[in-house]
């Protein structure tokens, strides 16, 4: 299940989704598109609440309890409501931070130098 509402952090959309009992601390990828796809569809729930841009190709971005999530919709120019890709911009998470954990046992303090 996912609520969705007004953007409150410079993207075009708000949401929170819950898997089984819990509000997930992001948004999976397939809720980030979904939501994305249901934004620019006219009459839609998630439309009423989205700042959607103009033109063919729509970069959604889907502000989540942690951050946003970016969708970019490719829309039919024939059919403006009708989408037909869509993609995912992601960054890379943090997977190192330049500290080094030496156990106890090898350590070698100043005083024994």
């Amino acid at each position: 299940m996912c609520l969705v509402a007004k953007p409150r952090a410079g993207g075009q959309i708000s949401t929170r989704t819950f898997i089984p009992h819990d509000c997930h601390a992001a948004v999976g990828v397939l809720g980030a598109v979904t939501v994305a796809t249901a934004a620019v569809l006219p009459g839609s729930v998630a439309n009423r609440y989205a700042k959607v841009p103009a033109g063919t190709t729509k970069t959604i971005s889907v502000e989540h309890p942690s951050g946003e999530f970016s969708v970019v919709l490719s829309m039919n120019a024939e059919v403006p409501s009708e989408v037909v890709g869509a993609a995912l911009l992601r960054t890379a998470r943090l997977i190192m931070r330049g500290e080094v954990f030496v156990p106890q046992s090898i350590h070698v303090s100043k005083e024994v130098r």
